[in-house]
């Protein structure tokens, strides 16, 4: 073992003549690998924590009401030479707006073994009116049964039964984000305003959570209920959720749909691709921040070993003339950077999963405006953590060694001798 060796003895003897210098050096090394570790550990929490969320909770395909190529326009009349025609403004048809015949549509889709479950869901926004209090609410109108192997809304019920918004056709499911603005509970009843202008009166059944913002804001009710909210025939919806049982051909399936079925699909990486861009940003800013803390720490090393060459040039000229080679005076100073290093390394690693434990258990308050909420901070957990930030650590510090090792092993013991130096 190079610990054990007449070298190492040494280099030891060495670094202990500067203790506090040594000591400084090592808890200096020993931050940067709790901060490397900690930013890891956050970093990544984060973003298995999204991920986690979004597979588990949102559907892996939506199929909107956007056509791949324009309808054709229905032939009015044949042309009659001679025979003028008034021609008004085109008015859009009501089918570019909905999925018409969604029925056959997921029969379509459904073929492909690929494809767990598809949900059809009609996307209404309403205005809610309980008490004195009236409140702009996100309408989903969905097939609970379907639509809870989607999202698992049966898990992620805070309040109430999820089964009763099936049984109640005037049932109404809250989110907890958006139950924060419309603080109603289970068993009360709220108006919501029709597209006729007519008000509905619905019951609320229940409050769920899934920890994402996106789906948190929003209201269920069953499908046929938001198809009259929102004037749409019975055979008619605004968004198809699909769930496949293969994530790594969620792109080839999305792009099979949209041949198929002539509807624009959008895979949950095509519709996060924003905030995924955004966060291997700030990750990367983060680890570049991280990385000069390291190499602040390298410096310390270097000038440990720089001050230890400096003040033990004779001692370094006598055990040359006594017969140490110069590749040996080169392992005692690299000894001192790698033990320095290692036991840098070990007290930032004790220090980082300190630090983990501690902001994991710290509570906060979820904001209803970012994308993932969680009553407290999300860190990963794993040993590569510790792996990767202490053998960075102790590269730098190796590194750190070599210089001032060479000009230790450069040091001419006749010239130093004779006093010529």
């Amino acid at each position: 073992m190079i610990f054990q060796s007449p070298l190492s003895t040494i280099a030891f003897r060495q670094l202990s003549t500067k203790k506090r210098q040594t000591a400084l050096t090592i808890s200096g090394i020993g931050v940067g690998v709790m901060v490397l570790i900690t930013a890891i550990s956050l970093m990544d929490g984060i973003l298995q924590s999204f991920l986690r969320k979004i597979v588990d909770n949102t559907p892996h395909i939506v199929v909107s009401s956007d056509r791949i190529r324009p309808l054709t326009p229905d032939l009015i009349v044949d042309s009659i030479p001679g025979v003028f025609f008034n021609l008004s403004k085109h008015v859009e048809r009501d089918d570019d707006d909905v999925i018409t015949n969604y029925a056959g549509v997921v029969g379509a889709i459904m073929k492909d073994t690929r494809v767990n479950f598809v949900s059809p869901v009609v996307l209404n926004d309403e205005v809610g009116t309980f008490g004195t209090m009236i409140t702009p609410l996100k309408i989903r109108g969905i097939i609970p049964s379907i639509e809870n192997k989607i999202e698992g809304f049966s898990t992620n019920m805070t309040e109430g039964i999820f089964e009763d918004l099936e049984r109640f056709p005037d049932g109404l499911m809250i989110g907890s984000s958006a139950v924060k603005d419309f603080p109603v509970r289970p068993g009360d009843r709220i108006q919501l305003s029709s597209a006729g202008g007519r008000l509905i009166s619905v019951r609320v059944t229940g409050i769920f959570s899934t920890g994402l913002n996106e789906v948190d804001n929003n209201c269920y009710v069953n499908l046929r209920l938001a198809q009259i909210l929102s004037g749409l025939q019975t055979g008619q919806v605004t968004k198809l959720y699909v769930r496949v049982n293969d994530l790594t051909a969620n792109t080839s399936i999305a792009r099979a749909i949209e041949a198929q079925t002539n509807y624009m699909s959008a895979t949950w990486e095509e519709s996060a691709q924003g905030f995924m861009s955004l966060f291997k940003m700030i990750t990367m800013i983060v680890y570049f921040l991280t990385f000069f803390v390291i190499l602040v720490s390298g410096f310390s090393v270097a000038n440990v070993l720089i001050t230890n060459v400096l003040e033990k040039t004779r001692d370094i000229a006598i055990m040359k003339s006594m017969g140490y080679r110069s590749s040996e005076i080169t392992v005692i100073y690299l000894v001192q950077g790698l033990f320095v290093a290692v036991v840098g390394a070990a007290a930032g690693s004790l220090l980082g999963f300190g630090m983990i434990e501690v902001l994991s258990s710290i509570p906060m308050e979820g904001s209803k405006s970012g994308i993932v909420r969680s009553d407290h901070l999300e860190m990963g957990k794993s040993i590569w953590y510790f792996v990767s930030a202490s053998g960075f650590a102790i590269l730098i510090s190796l590194l750190a060694s070599v210089g001032p090792s060479r000009n230790a092993a450069k040091v001419n013991p006749v010239e130093l001798l004779r006093g010529e130096r």
